[in-house]
């Protein structure tokens, strides 16, 4: 009976020393992430968009849809010129009418490339990641379909596009930055290059951040309220805009954060179900290993 107890006590020690050495790897995993936030680098590929050029042809908006081979979308039958409305999970780039303290102008929408990125965050399977050359890509194939990307997005951009009406699986969908075209060099984003205007440009961000500080200089001497958008904005965006009002004027947040939700999502929860998955391997080693030495000592008794 004393051989019983003593067998219990070991059992529950070791029990209780593994799940907090699995506990402390995983907040240590977790602050070690944390210690470690994004930066921006100058050489890194972005996009200005400048609205005072821009005269809403939509050939940005075409050009996208005719380069990704996504369907044309419709959401209002009387066809008035926005159609559609807001980005969708066919819909990557879009021309809508905003009204500013000048008046009402054009603005162009579409995914921001944060490099603080709330959906890289979230993502489980890496499917949304950042590319070396600053914008976040979307690798289809890893994509499970959770559907955490579309909830956490501070701009609204990723959406779930279906893929079998049947069993309703789906997959994220969202301006790539045409990640097509840039790895394989033979150009930009594809609205960047139609533009006719200039008021979609691509390049280094480096350069694309003094072009728009001298552009915003010049419109200001016009007596416009101009400001960059994009600079410091989510870690710095890929996808600078120049603005004529406050960033809620065109249904921007003026601090975009990534919730804390996301941040505790990916740093504490998924590690702790990484580090649950393998104490419970190791456990059921564990137990092979031991129930086969208590077999081999009976045999020897």
């Amino acid at each position: 009976m004393n051989g019983k107890k003593s067998e219990s006590r070991v059992s529950r020690r070791e029990f209780l020393g593994l799940s907090a050495l699995g506990l402390g790897i995983s907040l240590a995993g977790a602050r070690a992430v944390a210690a470690a936030p994004n930066t921006v680098s100058p050489d890194e590929v972005a996009i200005l968009y400048d609205p005072v050029k821009c005269v809403g042809c939509k050939a940005c908006q075409m050009a996208c849809k005719r380069w990704n081979k996504l369907p044309n979308e419709s959401t209002d039958p009387l066809g008035i010129y926005e159609s559609p409305r807001n980005l969708s999970a066919i819909t990557w780039n879009i021309i809508k009418l905003r009204r500013t303290e000048v008046g009402w102008h054009f603005f162009n929408y579409q995914c921001m490339h944060c490099t603080d990125a709330a959906c890289v965050e979230v993502c489980p399977t890496g499917a949304l990641h950042h590319d070396p050359r600053g914008f976040v890509a979307l690798d289809r194939d890893l994509c499970n379909g959770c559907g955490y990307c579309t909830q956490f997005c501070p701009y609204g951009v990723p959406h779930l596009q279906v893929e079998n009406a049947l069993t309703g699986a789906a997959k994220s969908a969202k301006c790539t930055f045409c990640q097509d075209r840039i790895r394989a060099g033979i150009g930009g984003p594809s609205c960047a290059e139609v533009c006719p205007v200039g008021a979609l440009t691509w390049g280094k961000r480096g350069d694309l951040l003094e072009k728009a500080r001298a552009r915003v200089a010049e419109l200001q001497a016009k007596g416009m309220n101009a400001r960059i958008y994009g600079e410091t904005e989510a870690g710095g965006l890929h996808r600078l805009s120049i603005l004529l009002d406050e960033p809620e004027q065109y249904g921007l947040p003026s601090v975009p954060k990534t919730p804390g939700l996301a941040r505790f999502w990916q740093r504490v929860v998924q590690p702790l179900g990484e580090v649950a998955f393998g104490a419970a391997i190791a456990g059921i080693f564990g137990v092979f290993l031991f129930v086969r030495r208590k077999i081999r000592m009976e045999e020897v008794k």
